[in-house]
């Protein structure tokens, strides 16, 4: 998961994906498929890992169904990883420039609950490349449409894209029921980091993105407010309707005077 003050593939039904072509394993994992007669024709060849901590419900923990599918392995706390870490407590956004960096040494992420972010001891997680996510949906059930309420497999993927491993993002994202919504709702924004090369480059983009919105969403409130305008009285018009009724009613008045008259004077 992560965080910074926190769409590529068209779909194709619900997992949008084929689970005989697509799907991934560690390294370590290739030469038992293998010998299995395994029909797995992509891997996922960097490391991938994890520090858990527990926070979640196992049955609804990404993070620990992908280690179920042996797509990830559990670090100890304290581990050091020399590859790129996304971790909410990082300053530097992931860009395509870190892409060496992960082909060389890996991807892992921080397992834990957003709710209990604070007590996570980010200290004894050990690394050189700590990394945060620019502005993205999340796409789980459990914060779907939120800002930066990436899960586990969301942010790796999303770390995985960014640097260029388009493989890699879909192998773990097809997992999921839910994971081809991720790449929908996220592809102008992952569409318009990939043009960037440096973190720099990404801060800047992720400005420009936040700042559009931010007008879209003022400018709606303008049209909804205009809108409103035109289903509200004209105050002129209604006093108008009011005098109306009062000259109607004094008209009435003098009819039935008259009429009173006539009588008396028959």
């Amino acid at each position: 998961m992560g965080k910074n003050k926190n769409i590529s593939l068209r779909s194709r039904g619900k997992r949008g994906y084929n689970r005989q072509n697509t799907p991934g394993r560690l390294r370590e994992h290739a030469e038992q498929e293998e010998n299995e007669g395994s029909s797995i024709t992509s891997r996922i060849d960097v490391p991938v890992a994890m520090w858990d901590f527990g926070h979640c419900d196992p049955r609804r923990c990404s993070g620990k169904k992908l280690a179920r599918l042996g797509l990830i392995r559990e670090l100890k706390i304290g581990t050091r990883f020399r590859g790129v870490v996304v971790s909410p407590k990082a300053v530097t956004v992931v860009s395509p420039d870190d892409r060496d960096i992960v082909a060389r040494d890996g991807l892992a992420v921080v397992e834990c609950s957003w709710a209990r972010i604070d007590d996570v001891p980010f200290s004894k997680i050990a690394s050189p490349n700590e990394r945060l996510l620019p502005y993205l949906l999340a796409a789980n059930p459990t914060n779907y449409g939120r800002p930066w309420r990436l899960n586990c497999v969301e942010a790796l993927a999303a770390a995985f894209y960014l640097t260029g491993f388009d493989a890699h993002a879909n192998t773990l994202m097809a997992e999921f029921g839910w994971g081809e919504a991720f790449w929908n709702i996220n592809r102008p924004y992952l569409e318009r980091y990939r043009t960037c090369q440096s973190s720099k480059e990404v801060v800047a983009m992720q400005d420009n993105i936040i700042s559009e919105l931010e007008q879209a969403k003022r400018d709606k409130q303008m049209a909804t407010e205009s809108t409103d305008d035109f289903l509200t009285s004209n105050p002129n018009h209604a006093e108008w309707e009011v005098e109306t009724e009062g000259e109607e009613d004094e008209e009435e008045e003098e009819e039935a005077d008259a009429g009173e008259q006539v009588e008396n004077y028959e």
